[in-house]
């Protein structure tokens, strides 16, 4: 792969996954740098970046540079357009597009290795740094998802994983790979153990705190942070299964996390 010009970060490099940024020397000692690394990216040396072997299906790699003036465009948009949301996902013949409304753009397609990100926004405020957070959970979802990797916005905590709604968690994600029995979050990875509680932040409809196995495989499988139109793909359908039949399900008081943004 070409070396010039980018710096090279893989996804928890010692557990192996093939899944890489290469961020513009553009935007490189910002805070897109530090998002990346808070992430759970590592940043490789020229020598290790340039043995990046390439598995046509599995290995994902992003590319995050400054947006061109048209992309800019595209990404700054009418207001009147958030109706609809700040996140718009819209499928070509051969890529999707995914814009975050002035924050940035990526291309990408799951037959495709390399994928595309343009930044619009300088990342000057909190919100502009969650939502690029967002943006950087989506790339991470669609390319862990083939893996049989599944997030949800929330945090670890002592008593579990607690999913939330996007903006109580401020953009985090909590990701689950049954597969390597880890869990890995914005305070790095843990073992994925037997008694895995999962807990729902809302309060419980009844005087139970406990919830039964088939509304919790219900919540796990709408509750995911892989976007789409359509369903989930058939290989998370089997690990969201997989996960609320091992898990205990349990609401929860915590409503929101607490994740460091004041990036200087």
């Amino acid at each position: 792969m070409e070396q010039s010009n980018f710096t090279y970060y893989q996804f928890y490099q010692n557990l192996g996954y093939p899944i890489f940024i290469r961020l513009g020397v553009s935007l490189k000692e910002g805070r897109v740098q530090k998002l990346i690394k808070d992430l759970g990216f590592e940043e490789l040396d020229s020598k290790t970046a340039k043995k990046i072997a390439v598995n046509k299906m599995l290995t994902k790699v992003l590319t995050v540079t400054k947006a061109s003036p048209r992309s800019y465009q595209q990404i700054m948009g009418s207001s009147s357009l958030d109706v609809y949301g700040k996140e718009v996902l819209t499928k070509n013949k051969n890529f999707d597009i995914y814009l975050c409304r002035r924050i940035g753009m990526m291309i990408f397609s799951q037959y495709s290795n390399v994928w595309e990100l343009g930044v619009a926004s300088d990342l000057e405020t909190t919100e502009d740094l969650m939502a690029m957070r967002v943006m950087l959970n989506r790339f991470l979802s669609w390319a862990l998802a083939p893996l049989g990797v599944v997030g949800y916005w929330g945090i670890t905590s002592n008593e579990g994983i607690v999913v939330m709604k996007q903006d109580q968690s401020f953009g985090e994600v909590v990701y689950i790979d049954i597969h390597k029995n880890a869990v890995l979050s914005s305070t790095g990875h843990a073992k994925l153990e037997g008694g895995l509680k999962i807990l729902r932040s809302a309060k419980s409809p009844n005087y139970s705190k406990k919830i039964n196995r088939e509304e919790l495989i219900s919540f796990l499988s709408t509750s995911t942070t892989y976007f789409a139109h359509g369903n989930l793909p058939i290989n998370l359908k089997r690990v969201v299964m997989k996960i609320g039949s091992m898990a205990i399900g349990e609401y929860s008081e915590i409503t929101s996390s607490n994740p460091d943004l004041s990036y200087s």
